[in-house]
């Protein structure tokens, strides 16, 4: 009988947990449903813009280099040689302000003496100059001028633009109107449409187009051409749109 009381109370108990969670709306995990996410429906694309200008400044590397058994020899050839060479820049009509030094040097060169006691050398001195040309024409001679006055180094020649600004600007707009082709033509084959921007971002870390033009010329008696032919710069440009 005592069994049969215990059987009935915890059957009572059992029923009130029971009935109190139902009422509670609590339900066990297995039984919950996860929520829905929703699908990131996007597209990713990558405009690419370039855009091409005519130069108008030119850059080269002016300089001496000289040999002498000592430095003050060394020093005194080279400091000769390179005020003749900035006179005749001037004088070229190059202003001092695009003139600057960018290189100054003394190395001591050891070579075999003629004796077998020991070995001697040479202090070698060089010193070049930064030189911006504003009147392209005047390149040629320009560098002929620096050359007749004792220069012996001559590194190059480029071309570029003294300002950018409105070249990356055209660069970006292209950038940004062949992304949208680029995108809608992805949508075209998928059979979706191209939908608001979500993202854009200038990709950081392409190669761009060399916003300068490389010339060579060589030295030997006479002025030579120098072309200055065109400049570019290239920018890439990421977009992610939504799909309608």
């Amino acid at each position: 009988m005592l069994r049969q009381v215990k059987s009935i109370v915890f059957l009572a108990i059992a029923a009130l947990i029971v009935g109190g969670v139902a009422a509670s709306g609590w339900a066990p995990m297995a039984a919950a449903q996860a929520p829905t996410s929703g699908v990131n429906r996007t597209i990713t694309v990558v405009g690419r813009g370039e855009v091409r200008a005519r130069p108008d400044v030119a850059t080269t590397t002016i300089g001496v280099d000289v040999a002498a058994p000592t430095v003050a020899a060394a020093l005194d050839e080279a400091e000769g040689r390179m005020n003749a060479i900035l006179a005749a820049l001037k004088a070229a009509g190059v202003e001092s302000k695009d003139i600057q030094t960018s290189n100054f040097s003394i190395n001591f060169e050891r070579q075999p003496s003629e004796t077998e006691k020991g070995t001697g050398g040479v202090y070698r001195v060089s010193n070049m100059v930064q030189v911006t040309v504003r009147d392209l024409d005047a390149t040629g001679d320009i560098i002929d001028a620096a050359v007749g006055a004792g220069a012996n180094n001559v590194w190059g020649v480029s071309f570029g633009l003294e300002n950018t600004a409105l070249l990356e600007a055209q660069a970006r707009e292209k950038s940004v109107a062949d992304a949208r082709a680029r995108a809608e033509s992805l949508a075209a084959l998928n059979g979706v449409e191209v939908g608001e921007v979500i993202a854009i971002s200038e990709v950081i870390g392409a190669t761009p187009a060399p916003l300068y033009a490389e010339a060579s010329r060589a030295f030997g008696g006479g002025s030579g051409p120098v072309e200055s032919g065109e400049v570019s710069f290239a920018t890439q440009i990421q977009v992610v749109y939504g799909i309608q």
